[in-house]
């Protein structure tokens, strides 16, 4: 190997994780850089809602005895810089802290975040209300109106009540959605638990996220319906910190996430790799298994048939009902039909990882006990030296950083 040039990666998994290796320039076919954490820190979020996108400013957009509603996704990244920054353009209406209510929608999955208050002085903490929904709860929503097609929508009632909605949640390619930026964080997280499991689907992982989907269409409608007008989008970078913020109009931000979302995580390729190399970071989201198959889906469409995908995670989760259902199975490709009938919450997840494990060999670097990864059909790896010595055969690989957010493009 001495006598070749040599690239040498240092790559960030999991919490604190930190994946050392070198490697031929020419078995290096691709590398995915992650984009690095936003420049100019909470300063540059400031500067988001100084110049406002297709919006002359958000303090203009509230009375002061308005009732306002922000909806904050519980994982969006740097969410109480954010609404500090939000909050210093509202206050200078006049609005007191009182006539805001942040609420949260409803996920499935375990998801602590950060309480997006905790960065303005503690006087004030205690004067905004901070909501999860809960679709379950008698009166809750209220209906809003019927879509062009029929369907009627229900809301939450805090949103078909204030005078104001304003909407502030991660920027992200989505496999149901193409890509998930400010309407979506109202529907269905917003709405009725009929809502909630009529949305529960496999995604369409043949398209790409700028081909046209009907539930974006759907979910974009209730945000016209409702008359969302302000949104804030964050692209993530790696692990739980923003690359970018963009704030203004609902439709100018989606249409500069989308663009943003292109640039700094679309992956393109010409042909497959060998191997793929994907690390997992633990983001705003956390660690668990969403990430992980979302990173492994992006390796399933890089590496070639019968190729490896090799995953750095430090993850310690209990599987969810679709992954238990893998493991009953006697080939992971027995278990796309029965998760799909189930329904069950981490459908989209337990079905990414049963199709990787179908289509390449997955081998994953963990905190699990390995009789459990071997149970979901992958190979446990259980040091780094071991992913260390899959990487030494001079396979064609392809490395992509904190892969849970990249989309790939594969165009062989």
């Amino acid at each position: 190997m001495s006598d070749e040039e040599i690239q040498h990666l240092t790559l960030p998994y999991g919490q604190n994780g930190r994946f050392e290796i070198d490697l031929l320039e020419r078995q290096l076919m691709l590398w995915h850089h992650a984009p690095p954490q936003l420049p100019g820190g909470v300063a540059a979020i400031a500067q988001a809602f100084e110049t406002p996108v297709d919006f002359p400013d958000f303090s203009r957009a509230v009375l002061g005895d308005d009732r306002v509603v922000v909806v904050i996704d519980v994982d969006t990244p740097q969410a109480d810089d954010i609404f500090r920054e939000l909050w210093q353009r509202l206050s200078e209406t006049g609005l007191p802290p009182e006539n805001v209510t942040l609420v949260q929608p409803a996920v499935w999955k375990k998801v602590e975040g950060v309480d997006p208050r905790r960065k303005l002085p503690v006087e004030l903490i205690e004067k905004f209300t901070l909501l999860r929904h809960d679709p379950t709860q008698a009166g809750a929503c209220a209906y809003l109106a019927s879509t062009a097609s029929g369907e009627r929508v229900y809301l939450s009632r805090l949103l078909t009540e204030a005078d104001v909605v304003i909407t502030v949640g991660p920027a992200e390619f989505d496999p149901v959605l193409g890509v998930r930026a400010t309407a979506s964080s109202l529907y269905p997280g917003l709405s009725d638990v009929d809502a909630l499991r009529r949305a529960q689907g496999q995604g369409h992982e043949e398209l790409g996220p700028g081909d046209a989907r009907p539930f974006r269409q759907m979910v974009d409608e209730v945000g016209w319906l409702l008359g969302l007008q302000l949104s804030v989008a964050v692209i993530p970078s790696s692990g739980a910190a923003a690359h970018r913020v963009l704030a203004g109009q609902t439709h100018a931000v989606l249409e500069q996430a989308k663009q943003s979302l292109e640039r700094n995580w679309l992956v393109n390729a010409d042909q497959r790799a060998e191997l793929v190399l994907v690390t997992v970071t633990a983001d705003a989201s956390g660690h668990g298994w969403e990430q992980v198959a979302a990173a492994i889906e992006a390796g399933r469409r890089l590496v070639e048939r019968n190729g490896r995908i090799v995953v750095l995670s430090q993850i310690d989760a209990v599987p969810g009902p679709g992954l238990d259902i893998l493991k009953s199975m006697r080939e992971p490709r027995d278990a796309l039909r029965p998760i799909q009938k189930a329904n069950a919450p981490d459908l989209v997840t337990a079905s990414r990882i049963a199709a990787a494990a179908d289509w390449a060999n997955v081998s994953l670097l963990s905190k699990l006990d390995p009789s459990l990864v071997s149970d979901l059909f992958l190979v446990p790896l259980e040091s780094e030296t071991e992913a260390r010595r899959l990487l030494q055969n001079e396979d064609l690989t392809a490395v992509i950083e904190s892969a849970q957010h990249a989309f790939v493009q594969n165009n062989a």
